[in-house]
């Protein structure tokens, strides 16, 4: 991977030097254990600064990374068709050309860039065909599931679910079927080339979306702040906030608000305060609860400056009541970020010819999965920091040497 230093911030306890994103991870990760392990690695996920995933070291964990900018203005895509059978050498939905999340449609061109790049690293190749060797570890991160789930268009309709049960929307049914054809489409070229007995397919994801019962969606401010105040106005209107993370500057960087609101104050000593002046009204914003103080730091490191705390850890997070969100947007009914159920509830799948077909009850999380690939390709999975500091143990009830019985 190239990054221009000029590009990048500057560590000023480091003599200024430039801190790239793959150095902005603390620990390694499974893509820098299995290039040291001399595995050869390749990722492809929807923002370029998602290689962040390579870890610390020289930016060369990642030997194929791909990462068209999902925000990017929507173009035609000649020469693509999706698993589907769609062209997208025209675009597909012409009224949405903002951002390929902005439509049902122009969302499977995107992803099907990432299941082209796919099939050419299943195929030896580099995402964009150059001569290479099939990956040890490969991947792609799928958009439209998540635009399925969340999205609102003017003129098409309504995706997300239609109960509490979890009964998807036309729209939504349609974009869970574009992904298992384009999954199904990766499984046929594996079996083409030899490489389905020796791969292990795992399907999950890093979040879900909230909340799954359309009946709870409360967006707060709401369309026109006709339905309150978020916690980062409220603060912002008491001038506790800085001025980059302000509501009311459009050139910051905004508040982190979706279905959850993390606060980093002006002035950390202002903590109790600010608490304060979100309990008086907590009812207006949706809150659920807050954490802060020693609430936070039973979670996360206790925020602040070093070497006392951790600037990363927000001074404070307001964890609202279920379907609250945190927007005065139009376009969607659903987001992710929080610690409610149906953020933090999602499936691990894993799929190899040697595997019998059972379901594991036992309860687990996503981060077993990176020590889990490391244990299928014999590798050790304490050589992963975390793995070591947390003693996170591999998924439960897999044999991947033999078949079993």
């Amino acid at each position: 991977m190239v990054e221009s230093p000029a590009s990048t911030p500057r560590d000023p306890k480091n003599n200024c030097a430039p801190v790239y994103r793959w150095n902005f991870v603390r620990t390694n990760t499974i893509f820098g254990v299995i290039h040291a392990a001399g595995g050869y690695t390749a990722w492809a996920d929807k923002h370029p600064s998602y290689a962040s995933v390579a870890g610390p070291g020289d930016g060369n964990n990642l030997n194929d990374y791909y990462s068209p900018e999902i925000n990017s203005a929507v173009v035609n895509l000649p020469g693509v068709t999706t698993p589907t059978g769609l062209s997208c050498s025209t675009i597909l939905d012409p009224s949405q050309v903002g951002a390929w999340t902005d439509s049902f449609q122009n969302i499977k061109c995107y992803d099907t860039l990432k299941v082209s790049s796919t099939i050419n690293q299943i195929d030896g190749k580099t995402h964009n065909g150059s001569g290479a060797r099939v990956p040890t570890i490969f991947g792609l991160n799928f958009q439209a599931v998540s635009v399925g789930q969340k999205l609102i268009e003017n003129g098409v309709g309504t995706g997300g679910y239609l109960d509490a049960m979890g009964t998807p929307s036309a729209l939504l049914l349609d974009e869970i079927q574009f992904v298992d054809k384009s999954i199904g489409t990766m499984v046929s070229e594996l079996k083409r080339r030899g490489l389905w007995e020796s791969t292990l397919i795992v399907v999950t994801a890093k979040h879900g979306q909230s909340s799954i019962d359309p009946h709870r969606f409360f967006p707060i401010p709401g369309h026109g702040g006709a339905n309150g105040s978020s916690p980062a106005e409220i603060l912002d209107a008491a001038g506790l906030l800085p001025e980059s993370e302000s509501p009311s500057n459009p050139t910051g960087i905004g508040p982190t608000q979706d279905d959850i609101s993390l606060i980093w104050l002006k002035d950390s000593d202002q903590t109790d305060n600010a608490v304060a002046l979100l309990e008086a009204d907590a009812a207006k914003e949706g809150i659920g609860e807050i954490f802060a103080g020693a609430s936070l730091a039973q979670m996360f490191n206790s925020p602040g400056l070093p070497p006392d705390g951790d600037p990363r850890t927000p001074d404070i997070a307001v964890a609202p009541n279920a379907g609250v969100i945190y927007t005065g947007s139009t376009a969607k009914q659903e987001e992710h970020g929080g610690f409610g159920h149906d953020d933090t509830n999602v499936m691990i799948l894993l799929s190899n010819p040697s595997l019998s077909a059972k379901t594991v009850t036992t309860p687990v999380e996503t981060i077993q999965v990176a020590p889990t690939i490391l244990k299928a390709l014999q590798l050790d999975p304490s050589s992963l920091d975390a793995v070591r500091k947390e003693g996170t143990e591999a998924l439960p009830g897999i044999n991947f040497h033999s078949r079993e019985r």
